[in-house]
């Protein structure tokens, strides 16, 4: 059994992606930005940080005042409550996690979202106590791809590699755990299909992060 288990947030825990998008692009179109962002360009940098995604997207229409013109809008439009109201838990979660809890397991949330943001959707969501630590943008250096976020848990924990189970639906989650050494599982309920996630070679992959139990215990 696997004694900690790190979870990325949005599109493993939550069914949100569809509307980061949105907000997204409002954002950058509000700042001036005319380019249209395709949806898998986008993606690609979901996980990371808010001002590195909208950095990333701007591409060469990139200026630092659009920049934080656009990371202000976004602050804003992901505060509202039309968003907040549109982010949906997994279903099944708060029966699985309980589950995960009591067989002794440690919870953690490694993820790029802002901690301000986070602590809002779990309130929300009646979430907030479900999780022993939440590791958020702020506070690592290095942001996913980088190992760090994972690190830092498994440090607050002292666990070791070969203890931790990382949960992620993106390629910068994949690319994390493996940077770390731990355990990964690819969730195809976010940004990558079955064939992208084969490519990034986690140690498994499954429709939905309530699959992941038996991976938990029988490690």
């Amino acid at each position: 059994m696997f004694k900690l288990i790190i979870f990325d947030f949005d599109g493993v825990l939550v069914l949100s992606n569809e509307a980061h998008e949105k907000a997204i692009r409002r954002a950058i179109g509000r700042a001036g930005i005319k380019k249209k962002v395709l949806k898998e360009d986008m993606v690609l940098h979901f996980g990371k940080p808010y001002r590195v995604v909208l950095r990333a997207v701007m591409g060469d229409e990139y200026t630092e005042e659009k920049l934080n013109l656009a990371y202000r809008y976004h602050h804003d439009i992901i505060h509202s409550g039309w968003f907040i109201r549109g982010i949906k838990p997994v279903p099944g979660l708060r029966k699985f996690l309980q589950k995960l809890r009591e067989g002794g397991m440690k919870l953690a949330i490694a993820t790029g979202n802002e901690r301000p943001f986070l602590d809002r959707v779990l309130g929300y969501l009646n979430l907030r106590d479900t999780f022993d630590l939440t590791v958020c943008a702020e506070d690592v250096k290095n942001s996913k791809p980088f190992p760090d976020i994972i690190l830092k848990a498994m440090e607050f924990f002292h666990v070791d590699r070969k203890e931790t189970l990382f949960v992620g639906d993106a390629e910068s989650d994949m690319l994390a755990a493996k940077r770390s050494g731990v355990t990964s599982v690819a969730v195809l309920s976010g940004v990558l299909n079955r064939d992208k996630a084969k490519r990034l070679k986690p140690d498994f992959i499954v429709d939905s992060v309530t699959d992941i139990y038996s991976i938990a215990v029988n490690r």
